[in-house]
């Protein structure tokens, strides 16, 4: 029912108490969420092409938080999926690039989180970036560093006005997190960058 767009099906037709589009995306959205269930996370290339662009090519009718949240979800907490998350990055609409950069805070943010200085860590974004096409992870992680720069500069500004005691308490561990998250990017970035030529991309190849 997603797909009714393509066979020329009024989605603003009001059919009982419901317009089309409303009932297509409710069916959708049920569908989606039950591939939890799967337990597999080899759908993941198959629903790339679900997650709606921005901009001049968004398509003709909403999808809200209420559906792209919990989408977003299905795929991040699918065991195992960030080699067939990285290995898909490039299949979502070229308009989607904000789902894309999501994909990639979740993946870093579910790598370094649990990191312990007495446990030797697990890198499971670092594992899977042979898999990723490298022009477009590159661009991604550039894009989070930039903005996590920008995130640090406006907290440091917070920081040199804070006044009070719980204000600048506050402002300390927002200037340790964002620099925290950066350190994150630009440590992902430099593997990439080392990764040799010859196993750049080999996933969607």
């Amino acid at each position: 029912m997603w797909d009714l767009g393509e066979r020329e099906i009024n989605f603003y037709e009001l059919i009982g108490d419901f317009y089309e589009y409303e009932r297509a995306s409710w069916c959708f959205y049920y569908l989606f969420r039950a591939l939890s269930f799967l337990k597999d996370p080899s759908f993941i290339p198959e629903v790339m092409r679900y997650f709606p662009p921005d901009g001049k090519e968004a398509w003709p009718w909403d999808m809200n938080g209420m559906w792209t949240e919990p989408m977003l979800s299905v795929v991040t907490n699918a065991p195992g999926y960030m080699p067939w998350l990285m290995r898909s990055l490039h299949l979502l609409h070229p308009g989607a690039r904000g789902f894309a950069g999501d994909f990639m805070f979740s993946m870093i943010f579910q790598t370094f989180r649990p990191i312990t200085p007495e446990v030797l860590p697990e890198l499971p974004i670092v594992d899977a970036l042979p898999l990723g096409k490298r022009d477009l992870v590159l661009s991604l992680l550039e894009d989070g560093i930039s903005e996590w720069k920008n995130i640090l500069e406006q907290d440091e500004i917070t920081l040199k006005n804070a006044n009070s005691e719980p204000e600048i308490n506050r402002a300390k561990k927002d200037v340790d997190s964002a620099k925290e998250s950066l350190a994150c990017y630009q440590y992902v970035r430099g593997q990439l960058l080392l990764l040799p030529k010859e196993v750049i991309s080999i996933g969607h190849r």
